[in-house]
């Protein structure tokens, strides 16, 4: 037995893997345990343009009705399951509840997605990784970045994954795109409002780090599309080749 394994299997004996939805105790590599899981609801074949399972999305890459007459500032969004269930506690308990460690876990269930978009916008080492940012004020309340840390540790556990055949993940970029306005919680909010709420909320500090680059954000909750929108309008505007979105969960 390795060293690394020994390293493993003390540290599970010490601090037992525990369900990401309601903290039972469950094997390391089970994410939630028994009567969690079943509430997974991994989404697939869904709109590009707006990752909802849209009844007029006829053939796969096509987009719903809606993506074709109003688009999105960005050119693909996959989800990887739907919000809700055990999920969606386990995202409020990392969130709100200062349970930062969950993101390592709930990272593992962006690896696919975000391995996914890679591939299919050809992104290289030359490209731009982003998590969508907090406002200083929010992440000095918060104290992390749940997106950052999403996107942090999914990519190491994809680069552990396929470290030849990849043509280089891109660079996590933690700082280029900044949010410059704090806005309020947007959970109430109807589209409209939320499009208003975080309208000129986000702004790219440095152009020339940005101009002529793919970039892929990486946010946890998808809602309506608003954030993400504004986040993709201020990397065009600044230069960026396109933007391309993954995120955790997508509301239905």
């Amino acid at each position: 037995m390795t060293p690394t394994r020994v390293l493993a299997g003390l540290a599970q004996l010490l601090w037992p893997a525990r369900c990401a939805g309601c903290d039972a105790y469950v094997p390391d590599p089970m994410l939630f345990c028994g009567r969690c899981a079943p509430s997974l609801a991994p989404l697939s074949g869904n709109c590009p343009g707006c990752a909802l399972a849209r009844a007029d999305v006829q053939a796969p890459g096509r987009r719903c009705r809606a993506c074709r007459r109003a688009p999105f500032a960005f050119v693909e969004v996959v989800a990887a399951c739907e919000y809700g269930g055990a999920l969606a506690d386990a995202i409020v308990r990392m969130k709100h509840g200062s349970w930062r460690d969950l993101a390592r876990r709930l990272a593992r269930l962006l690896v696919d997605p975000l391995a996914l978009v890679l591939a299919r916008g050809g992104f290289t080492a030359a490209d731009a990784l982003m998590p969508v940012p907090l406002h200083a004020r929010k992440l000095r309340r918060r104290g992390f970045n749940q997106a950052l840390e999403l996107a942090r540790l999914a990519c190491a556990l994809l680069g552990r994954r396929a470290p030849v055949a990849s043509p280089g993940l891109p660079a996590l970029e933690r700082r280029l795109l900044i949010r410059i306005r704090d806005t309020r919680e947007l959970g109430r909010m109807g589209p409209a409002a939320r499009r208003e709420e975080v309208a000129g909320a986000f702004a790219v500090s440095d152009a020339r780090r940005v101009r002529g680059r793919r970039v892929l954000l990486v946010d946890d909750v998808l809602t309506t599309g608003a954030t993400l929108n504004e986040c993709a309008r201020a990397l065009v505007a600044a230069g960026s080749r396109e933007v391309r979105v993954v995120a955790l969960a997508r509301v239905v």
